[in-house]
């Protein structure tokens, strides 16, 4: 039993790395569309939209395959966490990068313009005045991407990661003790989920509260 736990507790130690680490590869990448996407150039914007589109339409587990079993065919071997994280937050990033569109359009156009009349480029206004406004509007989907991410980690056990469902099936397999193992995981992630939950409704009711002041 407690070797179950303490083997379970390890595997849910390389769930939260991959979640985090694909969090921020999200959260920088998803930016980074965002960005494009608002400079307006014609052939950028092509591209971005291509990018997230494709983004949406293709399930996560192919781009982890693609990432892990693709690279491996043409001689670039990457480990299988590390494939995780970038092919989770790659997948992650198309759904953030609205987020960050939404916080965009936050912004009155007053204040673009106060950037404009002090000689700074669009990218200049965008980085300087625009994003730093957003951020406290994205903050609480940002962390509901986490949420999410924690969840979807599970995906690296198709590729080998020892993240908790990988130690989980280990596990069951050695016991037989499903339901028990089950029940730890359930309970694991619980534990972590609960508390960002709550971090979220929190800030979600304070923007609605500041909104409205």
């Amino acid at each position: 039993m407690s070797a179950t736990v303490a083997d379970l507790l390890r595997g849910g130690v390389v769930t939260l790395k991959i979640a985090s680490g694909a969090w921020v590869v999200s959260a920088v990448l998803g930016l980074a569309l965002a960005v494009l996407q608002d400079l307006g150039l014609a052939p950028v914007k092509i591209f971005q939209a291509s990018l997230t589109i494709t983004l949406r339409s293709v399930p996560q587990l192919v781009i982890l395959y693609l990432l892990y079993f693709g690279l491996g065919a043409v001689g670039i071997q990457i480990n299988s966490i590390l494939a995780a994280i970038l092919a989770l937050g790659v997948a992650d990033a198309a759904f953030t990068a609205e987020y960050y569109r939404a916080g965009f359009m936050t912004v009155p156009w007053t204040q673009r313009e106060a950037g404009f009349s002090l000689g700074l480029s669009r990218m200049g206004v965008l980085m300087r005045v625009v994003v730093p406004q957003t951020i406290p509007f994205v903050v609480p989907p940002l962390l509901n991407s986490f949420v999410g991410l924690l969840k979807t980690a599970t995906l690296a056990a198709a590729v080998g990661a020892p993240e908790i469902l990988y130690r989980g099936q280990n596990a069951m397999s050695r016991t037989g003790e499903i339901v028990l193992v089950v029940t730890i995981i359930m309970g694991l992630y619980v534990v972590v989920t609960m508390p960002l939950t709550r971090a979220v409704a929190v800030m979600e009711r304070r923007l609605r509260s500041y909104a409205h002041s």
